[in-house]
């Protein structure tokens, strides 16, 4: 999810940022739920988030340069030490 995002951010692709939000929020509460009841589900509600997210990241396989994949994964590589909780743009999760 975070790499189709950060190469959305590089200027490749046009899924609205909400989704991502959304879909953030979706894994959240998997996670919570997997933890009290070891339950690793997805609610059927949010399958369309994750659905238009992963179209989003086929389009980018078809038409992306390899030097923005390598960009992307750099920036998920600093996103996974930062210690930080989302990548996405602390405005659009506030709303």
């Amino acid at each position: 999810m975070y790499l189709t995002f950060y190469v959305q951010d590089a200027g490749y692709g046009d899924t609205d940022l909400m989704v991502y939000v959304r879909a953030e929020a979706a894994l959240e509460r998997c996670l919570e739920k997997a933890e009290r009841e070891s339950v690793w589900r997805f609610e059927p509600d949010d399958a369309p988030l994750f659905e238009a997210i992963l179209r989003q990241g086929d389009r980018q396989l078809d038409g992306v340069p390899s030097y923005v994949y390598v960009d992307a994964c750099a920036r998920l590589d600093r996103f996974t030490l930062s210690g930080r909780s989302s990548p996405l743009p602390s405005a659009a999760r506030m709303q």
